[in-house]
């Protein structure tokens, strides 16, 4: 997948999640659990944290260092998440909804810093054989879908 297009989906599942959004009360993003004990307000603060980590990843390659963390297992993504969810769970959602939209527009002002070859090409930088924008993917448009999905089945159950 080349940089247009990487792009165009990340911001086209934005989109989408957006459109999930609409229409929400406070109230509804901070008092309605999605599922399990995550409200929409909790699930915006996870894709902001979790984009915020890429955004650190994606400076350390571009500096030529080593990320830590490039791989996880199910078992560490578990535990990130927990410690995640009670980090963020008391914060305001005005706070949460500018880091979301924040860590949105620094991912892709530091997409732009990345060419073609370094998002394409398998084993560009150490530490990670496969193509770098399957690891964009998995924290951006694919991340979005998976949690938009789960605000609109909490959405169709609410009616």
């Amino acid at each position: 997948m080349n940089k247009a297009m990487l792009i165009q989906r990340i911001q086209e599942e934005r989109e989408r999640l957006l459109q999930a959004l609409e229409g929400l009360t406070p109230e509804e993003m901070t008092r309605e659990p999605v599922f399990g004990e995550w409200t929409v307000k909790d699930i915006l603060a996870h894709i902001a944290v979790w984009q915020g980590r890429l955004i650190t990843t994606l400076f350390q390659l571009e500096q030529g260092r080593h990320p830590k963390d490039l791989t996880l297992s199910e078992a560490e993504v578990n535990a990130l998440n927990e410690r995640f969810y009670r980090e963020q769970k008391d914060r305001p959602l005005e706070r949460v909804l500018a880091d979301f939209h924040g860590t949105y527009e620094q991912l892709l002002k530091r997409l732009e810093r990345f060419s073609n070859e370094d998002l394409t090409q398998p084993g560009r930088f150490p530490g990670l054989p496969e193509p770098l924008w399957k690891l964009i993917a998995a924290d951006t448009f694919e991340h979005d879908a998976e949690h938009r999905a789960d605000i609109e089945r909490w959405r169709e159950r609410k009616t």
